[in-house]
C-alpha cells in the first residue's frame, strides 16, 4: 500500500491477530513516524497498539460503502456528472454518509461515478478510499 499502514484508515473496524493477541475494534489513531502501527479501541473502551500489517479489516454489512466515518474526518467527494461536470463536496465524518445517500437517492441516474477521499492525518492530502460507479449505486436512486 503506498499510502502506509497497510491500507488502514481512520475508523476502519478490524481484528488484530498476532502471537496470541486477537483484539477486534475501530482504528482511532494512527502513527506518524512508524507506518506500520496504529491503536485500535475494542468495544469496552480499552485501547490497543497494534501492528497494522496483522490487522484485517472488516467490512460494514449491508452499506454502500466499505469505511465507517469517523467523526471529525473531513472527507472529500467527487460527483461525476454526465457532460464531464465534476462535483465536488466535503463532509464530516457525522454527514458523509447522509449527504451521499441523499445525493444518489435524488440525482443518482445523473451520475456516473462517486471518489470518496479522506484526509490522511500525517501529509493533510487527500487518499482515495472508494469509487463508486453508477451500477453500485443505481439500486439506490428515486425513479421518479
Amino acid at each position: 500500500m503506498l499510502r502506509g499502514w497497510y491500507g488502514l484508515y481512520l475508523g476502519d473496524k478490524v481484528i488484530f491477530n498476532s502471537v496470541g493477541t486477537k483484539v477486534e475494534g475501530v482504528v482511532v489513531r494512527l502513527s506518524l513516524s512508524n507506518k506500520n502501527k496504529c491503536w485500535i479501541l475494542d468495544d469496552n473502551g480499552k485501547s490497543h497498539e497494534a501492528a497494522c500489517e496483522w490487522c484485517k479489516r472488516i467490512p460494514p454489512e449491508d452499506s454502500l460503502f466499505i469505511f465507517r466515518p469517523v467523526s471529525g474526518v473531513m472527507y472529500t467527494v467527487l460527483y461525476y456528472e454526465e457532460g464531464n461536470c465534476v462535483k465536488v463536496n466535503t463532509y464530516t465524518g457525522d454527514e458523509v454518509t447522509e449527504k451521499i445517500m441523499r445525493v444518489i437517492k435524488y440525482l443518482g441516474q445523473d451520475i456516473s461515478k462517486i471518489d470518496i477521499y479522506v484526509r490522511d492525518t500525517s501529509s493533510n492530502e487527500n487518499s482515495l478510499y472508494q469509487s463508486l460507479d453508477q451500477s453500485d449505486f443505481i439500486q439506490f436512486t428515486d425513479s421518479q
